[in-house]
């Protein structure tokens, strides 16, 4: 296994502000660099050209009262002790000036990397030059690393692309929109973040949930994808999220109308991993489940985020001991068969015929998930045979799925 590389990009990653709006705070020219800084979030003007014209700004004050100013900028306390933890996997890459950023930089304990300017009677006169994160990205592995990297805004894109790992960070407001077009996970948790960082850094035990919500739900015909519908005036994302309650690494997939999956769910909660299938109009669950089960823990749990299960039969499926598929009586439109045995076991799936219907969801190791463009039940094909669980359950494929389901909740115990 390569050695993991952790490359942290500084402002709102890990410090709980981002520092050039600080500083033009602390000297009262917040009007010149907030109308730039909104430009460049926005994409209108390029981040060099931004910054070249932030310092310019900025660059009037003294190089030595701005760096005790953000020498005091409070950290995101659990990521810095991470860094500090495993000083020797982690790197900060800032495109922020050293002269500046020198004080701030001492209290983490690895190398930082950042642009740099001259400096004459304790004024930044010009730029000597402007990181480019991405040949950071590129020279860590090029030693044969395993890089990750977590950022927030446009700047951070090119080396989030380059990246083996890219985490868009959304701890002190919503990444960029470039970003989240690459990344593979999205965060708005502390806790969540280091969670999955510990998980790439060290394999982990117990259970993830991987719910995969980036489908386009053609069949259905209600133009969104199928987490958003509502039942009984309750998205369908809602509901999961409360049968999920307790669990800790729930884990959404998104891709078609990811903007507005991910808003759903932060208004419930916000320490869901969100996975990427930047793919998923080329793909199916099968590799929204793979992707979903990077990083995670031992064991994953596929559910679609159509899968309507019984709320007296969730506990099983969560605390089922080892691999199982869970499958209910023939109750779908588009169905896929299951076929068992006399000792409780799944032998094969079919479009024909079979004992029972494959609903979902199904337990899985994380090591026998494997990269798959088609179905989860063409994942599992090749483990079985698998202990099966049967389970109350609607999926939610075609518009007459949609009204059963209504008629399904509307039958559980109130």
């Amino acid at each position: 296994m390569k050695k993991r590389l952790f490359i942290f990009d500084l402002d709102g990653t890990v410090t709980k502000e981002e520092t050039l709006p600080l500083i033009a705070k602390a000297f009262n020219v917040e009007g010149e660099i907030n109308a730039l800084t909104d430009q460049t979030i926005a994409g209108n003007i390029p981040f060099v050209e931004s910054f070249i014209q932030r310092v310019s700004i900025l660059g009037k004050f003294d190089v030595s009262d701005v760096n005790a100013l953000l020498s005091k900028v409070p950290l995101f306390e659990g990521v810095a002790d991470f860094i500090n933890t495993y000083s020797d996997q982690c790197v900060i890459a800032t495109g922020n000036c050293s002269e500046w950023v020198s004080g701030l930089a001492s209290r983490l304990d690895c190398e930082c990397f950042s642009s740099s300017a001259n400096v004459e009677d304790n004024k930044i006169t010009k730029l000597k030059s402007i990181l480019k994160k991405e040949d950071i990205v590129k020279r860590y592995q090029a030693q044969g690393y395993y890089v990750v990297f977590v950022g927030d805004g446009n700047n951070d894109m090119e080396a989030m692309r380059e990246a083996d790992v890219a985490i868009a960070c959304g701890l002190t407001h919503y990444p960029a929109n470039s970003i989240m077009a690459v990344a593979d996970y999205a965060v708005f948790n502390e806790h969540t973040l280091l969670r999955l960082l510990n998980q790439i850094n060290h394999p982990s035990e117990g259970n993830s949930v991987v719910l995969s919500c980036a489908g386009i739900g053609s069949r259905l015909g209600l133009a969104k994808t199928k987490a958003l519908i509502e039942i009984e005036g309750k998205k369908l994302i809602h509901f999961q999220l409360e049968i999920f309650e307790n669990v800790e690494d729930l884990r959404v997939v998104v891709g078609y109308q990811a903007r507005s999956v991910i808003q759903a769910v932060l208004e419930k909660r916000d320490d869901v991993l969100f996975v990427y299938n930047h793919d998923y109009f080329q793909t199916k669950t099968g590799t929204s489940f793979y992707l979903g089960a990077r990083h995670a823990n031992e064991y994953c749990i596929a559910w679609d985020g159509d899968l309507i299960v019984h709320p007296e039969d969730v506990a099983a499926c969560l605390d089922f001991q080892g691999e199982y598929i869970g499958c209910s009586d023939i109750v779908s439109e588009d169905t896929v068969f299951i076929k068992t045995d006399e000792l409780g076991n799944v032998l094969s799936f079919s479009r024909e015929q079979g004992d029972y219907e494959w609903s979902g969801p199904a337990k899985i190791k994380r090591d026998n998930i494997k990269y798959m463009s088609t179905n989860v039940f063409n994942q599992i094909e090749g483990l079985l045979p698998l202990p099966f669980l049967k389970i109350r359950a609607q999926d939610v494929d075609t518009y007459a799925d949609y009204k059963n389901a209504i008629a399904f909740m509307k039958s559980w115990p109130q």
